[in-house]
């Protein structure tokens, strides 16, 4: 049978073990750091506990709690029966203690700490199974001009791809770039909402990063603390305040969090280990408002747009853009053709109108340049 652990939330730095479940001074014995696991005692909801060993030449037993014999201060915590630097876990003081599991065995008792369920994780250590779908399983969008059994079928590069001729602008190797990367999906998907394909492949290259996934496999993603708080912490904000920050002033600025209240503060948009952190520590106070306050892979469509996409709920359209890229290229097409003016501009070429609609009123006539570029690009591939 496998043995479980409990070891810190990925992402989180590490995670307080307390003697009881709750939260003030009196109750800190140690830090356990990320990437370093206790044996699990029990899995809960709020808090998870964990086995700890303390030696008998220093503690003892009494009415079910461990605790330093008299005359001493503080004694150590080990997460193994043996005095090895890397056992140490944490401190108990005297007028401290913990509740006793079992023994001694070999002269250590096994005692309990309690860590934060919220920043702790259990884990086994035999590989876990891989995750089931979720519920329903991952589908295409409501309205989707393909079904799932069309998009699955398709390759994301296309059968031929181009090349750009010698000398060739920046617009056309950004053309030549998305369409050998992107051509599979673009080409069937373009000619079924109606506008070239040229028009496509110009729209993906100005309104994406270029990749919709990482090179750990995971999605792209850009986590916004001034949405989480308006989707969450605004009606919370006590909470909100001990893990994210934001300048009140300029809300998109200033993101910040922490994985524990008195912990440092980290920038959310360092890269993408720090978003995903971020988002995951959101994801355990709210999930669905973790969701709904990340922009998602390829063009970035924030999670709060997923009705308009055609999905039942940001859960939904998480699943399916981390699945593949193409359901991101799928999705962003069909939020473009749900929106007939959207759709209009892009069928009549007007790049303009798509851009004022698309990425606001700022400059307009900046992006629809810069799509009118691509697809002037694309016409000259070969």
């Amino acid at each position: 049978m496998a043995t479980q652990f409990v070891t810190p939330q990925a992402g989180s730095g590490g995670v307080n073990l307390r003697s009881k479940p709750q939260v003030d001074a009196s109750t800190l014995v140690g830090t356990l750091n990320e990437g370093v696991k206790l044996e699990l005692d029990k899995q809960g909801t709020d808090w998870n506990t964990g086995k700890v060993y303390v030696s008998t030449q220093v503690a003892g037993v009494s009415s079910g709690l461990v605790s330093v014999l008299p005359g001493l201060g503080t004694i150590n915590i080990r997460l193994a029966p043996n005095t090895d630097a890397s056992t140490d876990v944490g401190d108990l003081n005297t007028g401290q203690s913990l509740e006793f599991i079992s023994g001694p065995i070999n002269g250590w008792l096994v005692a309990r700490v309690y860590l934060s369920a919220q920043f702790s994780q259990v884990i086994s250590d035999q590989p876990a199974p891989p995750p089931p779908p979720p519920p329903g399983g991952i589908d295409v969008p409501s309205g989707s001009p393909l079904t799932l059994a069309e998009l699955q079928a398709m390759a994301l590069a296309p059968a031929r791809k181009l090349t750009a001729p010698g000398g060739a602008g920046q617009a056309a190797l950004n053309a030549v770039r998305i369409w050998n990367k992107y051509g599979g999906v673009l080409e069937p998907l373009s000619a079924k909402i109606g506008i070239d394909k040229a028009v496509a492949v110009a729209v993906i290259a100005v309104e994406s990063g270029g990749s919709g996934m990482g090179p750990d496999g995971r999605m792209i993603i850009r986590f916004e603390n001034h949405l989480f708080w308006a989707y969450w912490g605004k009606t919370n904000p006590a909470a909100y305040n001990q893990y994210f920050v934001f300048d009140q002033n300029t809300s998109w600025k200033g993101h910040q969090y922490r994985p524990q209240p008195n912990g440092p503060w980290l920038d959310v948009h360092q890269n993408q280990n720090s978003e995903w952190a971020a988002f995951n520590l959101a994801s355990t106070i709210n999930a669905v408002a973790a969701k709904k306050s990340i922009s998602m892979g390829l063009t970035q469509i924030l999670g709060s747009n997923f009705s308009a996409i055609g999905y039942a709920s940001p859960d939904a359209m998480f699943a399916a853009f981390a699945a593949d890229e193409k359901f991101q290229l799928l999705g962003f097409f069909n939020f473009v053709k749900n929106d007939q003016r959207q759709i209009t501009a892009l069928r009549t070429r007007d790049y303009v109108g798509f851009a004022r609609i698309y990425n606001g009123p700022g400059q307009p006539d900046f992006y629809g340049g810069l799509i009118k570029g691509v697809v002037d690009g694309f016409g000259t591939l070969v």
